[in-house]
This record gives structure tokens, sequence and C-alpha cells, in this order.
């Protein structure tokens, strides 16, 4: 190939990339998080939480919203799963998981169409009060956050994807 047709090439390449539609696109803001319930013991956890949520969510739109669609979500509040209780042994990053201490988010969201139109907004707690019931393997993710995660995508499955079935839900949002 000639140095002429690999210049035309790349640039058409470029033209194609620049001017195809854009994929959806999530946008995830943590309004106050100095004052969420819990959302991690110390700043630097707190901070790695937060991105690990919004990463979460901005996945889970990628996989699930409409080309040119966008979701505005605003997260009012974190209440992670469990405790910290710094009175156990294993020291100050002990975090307790408890019939009680379900995970629990408050947000607001805004989702509109490619043209601009709102197809659904609104402001809800996300919750999962049985979250210790889910598969004994969640006990043993490597992933942080699993038992937050696993509330998000049941919670975006049910809201925002447009499957007709659990089996194809279950797929868009990575289950």
């Amino acid at each position: 190939m000639s140095g002429s047709l690999r210049i035309a090439s790349l640039c058409l390449l470029l033209i194609a990339a620049t001017t195809s539609p854009t994929g959806a696109e999530v946008t995830v803001r943590f309004v106050e998080p100095e004052r969420h319930v819990d959302s991690g013991h110390f700043g630097r956890d707190r901070e790695r939480n937060l991105r690990v949520l919004q990463g979460h969510l901005e996945q889970l739109g990628a996989r699930c919203l409409a080309e040119g669609e966008t979701l505005a979500i605003e997260v009012l509040d974190v209440d992670l799963a469990g405790r910290n209780e710094w009175w156990h042994r294993a020291g100050h990053d002990l975090r307790v998981m408890r019939a009680i201490t379900w995970p629990r988010l408050d947000v607001g969201y805004v989702w509109r169409d490619a043209a601009g139109t709102v197809l659904q907004e609104g402001r809800e707690r996300v919750t999962d009060m049985n979250y210790l019931q889910r598969s004994a393997r969640m006990r043993f993710e490597t992933v942080p956050l699993p038992y937050e995660r696993a509330m998000l995508r049941d919670w975006f499955a049910r809201r925002f994807c447009r499957a007709t079935g659990p089996d194809q839900i279950s797929r868009a949002v990575g289950r």
C-alpha cells in the first residue's frame, strides 16, 4: 500500500469515527458525598467505593441503554452493606454483614432518548434487604462491593433495560 493511499485510508477512518453516532452515555454525580450515611470508613476508602459504584453504573448503561440515549444519575446517599465494627480484634477495617445492615442507595435520575425527550425520571431508594440470601459465592467475590453491584445490576435491569425476557435482561446487564 502506497504512502498516500495509507494516509487517505486513515483519514477516512477518522472521519467515520467522528461522524458515527455515539453509544449511550451515563453520567453519575455524587451529591455531598461527605454527608452520605456510609460510603466507606476512611477518605481513600470512600473515594474508591464511589469510583467503583460510578464505574459499575456506567458499564450497566453501556450494556443496556440504546444508542444515543443518556442517563443522568445523582447519588444522593450511600449506605453500604454491613458496618465497620472497629472494636473487633481484626482492627478498624473489618466490615461485618448482618441481616439488618443491607445496602441502600438513594438516587435521582433522568433518562433521555437520542432526541433529548425524557423517557423517565424519578427519585428512588434502591435497597436489597435480602442481600445475605444471595448465592454463597457472593461472599467470596474478589471485586469490591459485590452486594452493592448485584443490587444495582438488578435495579438497572428492572428500570432501564428494554429486553423482553429475564434471560435477555440477564445477558444485557452481564449476569
